[in-house]
């Protein structure tokens, strides 16, 4: 039998802090070579072997994505909204190429997902293989396993949702002298195997109560299930049920749950959600006792561990967040990455809970940032918002991002290359309150409770359950910090439609998730993308008059060629060169 050779970092098997300058593997770094009888003969090296999968789950809600999964001939400083017209990127690549449609198959930027990917489910499968050789006790060989089970399915669904269906590799790794066919299993095969794979994990997980403290970070039963729910939300959708993206019978099945629609689909993503929301693990963070919506500021920046997270990203203490986001006059040379768009700041409606198309919201084009649904105060930083005074953790003072005509001039923070490029910086899950940001103790959030509310909130609206649908939405707006309103609906109106509701949940969806890195999912499910994404990013020019009014002016910040083929990822052009039983996306 041949010996397969690893070479590890001994300090990768002791922390377990997923911090930026991941782009290497827990088997790439060059520092002891071992064999893997070795590793697996160790207990210290086989739980190493296991954290460091999941370095790897964090790459649709880190700042700074090149940290994760490098992008062919570019690094891509930025989150994963950058990728989408919600966000634009400080660097011009990969979002100009990705948003002008200028990739091909061979070059697209987000390539390494694939390869990525797969590297990691192999990796977890040799786990299971060659747990068995290990010192380590039966129950915590039980756990573990169940572990890798969990980021196995990760990655697939990662996978999936990227690209539709993907081979699903045999349980047994194979070897560099093994042969294999490259051929596509379909999306329902590759649903219904991950769906299977987690409620096997689920079984054998702890609750998220029980878990020990120190494995703070590591799959639970609630993890497995929210991410069963997570795949089952987007097989339900309009992209996956009853597709009408392409007539191609060939293709059809790899990017189609059914080929009709089918409803039942929306009741297993109900019942999903409803299984995760019923657990006595998990509950909003609900503040509106300090200041409206505070609950859910609270929540990003005041330590790792809080009742909503249901699968957090662990990250080293600090302020690497704000220093990347915050305007430059606020943080120094730094500053700047991420700016929201206006195409962004339209989605957040109004404390009233009104959208600011709507006549009786109390929107004025005049002043356009009063009286907003207070998670954008939370998630964007706009010309005079109040931000802590450098230095001081108690004065507030003025954002000023403006042309001044009485100096004929931009504000140091105003409107310009490198600084934003949209009018906006970005504030989600950042805290500028300076007498505390320094020794900031927090996770991301990969996967969190409000997600299930709002796809709960979705599945019974599809379902024909509209008013039941308003109560659980009005469970994430109330905690938000929307008015009540006179009818106790928080803006909702008495008698809405479902497709009138469809329009607001996905509207709430990203007010409450921007910049978490689900919207290039969600529009994309929604079959909204040939919308959204067909728009140029737009950013807001505003100029201080004379008389020290403002006055505001949308102007466009980077155009846009959308493409119906980027419904899907495109496999990479290699792999498909590799095999001609591989069959490519549509279109590309």
């Amino acid at each position: 039998m041949k010996k397969k050779f690893y070479t590890i970092s001994l300090f990768a098997l002791i922390a377990f802090i997923y911090t930026s300058c991941k782009n290497d593997s827990f088997l790439d770094r060059k520092t002891e070579t071992l064999t893997e009888d070795k590793v697996f003969a160790d207990s210290a090296l086989t739980t190493g072997f296991i954290n460091d999968m999941y370095a790897y789950t964090g790459q649709d809600i880190v700042p700074y994505r090149y940290s994760m999964i490098t992008s062919p001939g570019s690094n891509d400083y930025a989150c994963f909204d950058d990728q989408t017209t919600l966000s634009i990127s400080y660097y011009s690549t990969p979002q100009t190429g990705v948003m002008g449609g200028t990739y091909s198959a061979a070059n697209y930027s987000l390539n390494n997902y694939w390869t990525t990917y797969y590297k990691k489910i192999r990796l977890a499968s040799l786990f299971m293989q060659k747990s068995g050789n290990s010192p380590i006790s039966a129950a915590r060989k039980a756990r573990l396993n169940a572990e890798a089970r969990y980021l196995r399915a990760f990655f697939y669904v990662s996978l999936i949702r990227f690209y539709g269906g993907v081979q699903i590799m045999p349980d047994i790794p194979l070897n560099a002298e093994d042969i294999l066919v490259s051929k596509r299993n379909t999306y329902k095969e590759c649903v219904d195997y991950v769906v299977a794979e987690l409620d096997a994990a689920a079984a054998q997980l702890p609750s998220a109560i029980s878990q020990d403290a120190s494995e703070y970070g590591h799959a639970t039963k609630g993890a497995a299930l929210a991410l069963k729910a997570r795949i089952l939300l987007t097989a339900a959708s309009p992209l996956f049920n009853g597709s009408s993206f392409t007539t191609d019978p060939a293709i059809l099945p790899y990017i189609a749950y059914s080929s009709t629609y089918n409803q039942a689909l929306w009741q297993k993503a109900a019942d999903a959600c409803k299984a995760v929301i019923d657990l006595p693990d998990y509950a909003l963070v609900e503040d509106n006792a300090t200041r409206p919506g505070h609950g859910f500021w609270k929540m990003f920046v005041k330590g790792r561990r809080n009742t909503e997270y249901i699968i957090p990203y662990i990250v080293a203490n600090g302020t690497a967040l704000e220093s990347s986001r915050f305007p430059r006059g606020r943080v120094g040379a730094a500053g700047g990455y991420s700016n929201p768009t206006e195409n962004a700041v339209k989605f957040f409606g109004m404390k009233n809970g009104k959208a600011i198309t709507d006549p009786a919201s109390g929107y004025d084009a005049n002043n356009p940032y009063a009286n907003r649904d207070p998670r954008f105060n939370y998630s964007i930083l706009y010309n005079q918002a109040p931000m802590w005074k450098s230095g001081s953790g108690t004065t507030l003072v003025p954002i000023d991002i403006f042309f001044n005509k009485a100096t004929n001039s931009l504000t140091a923070d105003g409107l310009q290359t490198y600084y934003t490029k949209t009018g906006y910086y970005s504030r989600k899950m950042a805290n500028d309150s300076t007498a505390t940001s320094a020794s900031i103790s927090r996770a991301y959030p990969v996967l969190r409770l409000a997600e299930l509310y709002l796809g709960y909130a979705e599945a019974l609206n599809e379902l024909g359950q509209t008013e039941q649908s308003v109560t659980w939405l009005n469970k994430i707006r109330k905690r938000a910090g929307i008015d009540v309103g006179a009818e106790l609906r928080y803006g909702i109106a008495v008698g809405i439609t479902k497709e009138a509701l469809r329009k607001i949940i996905q509207n709430e969806s990203v007010a409450e998730f921007f910049q978490e890195g689900h919207f290039w999912y969600d529009t994309r499910r929604w079959k909204t993308a040939e919308v959204t994404e067909a728009q140029n990013l737009m950013g807001n020019y505003i100029t201080k008059e004379l008389n020290g009014t403002f006055t505001y002016k949308e102007v466009s910040a980077l155009a846009v060629n959308w493409q119906p083929r980027a419904y899907f990822a495109p496999i990479p052009q290699d792999e498909i060169n590799k095999s001609a039983t591989l069959i490519q996306n549509p279109g590309w």
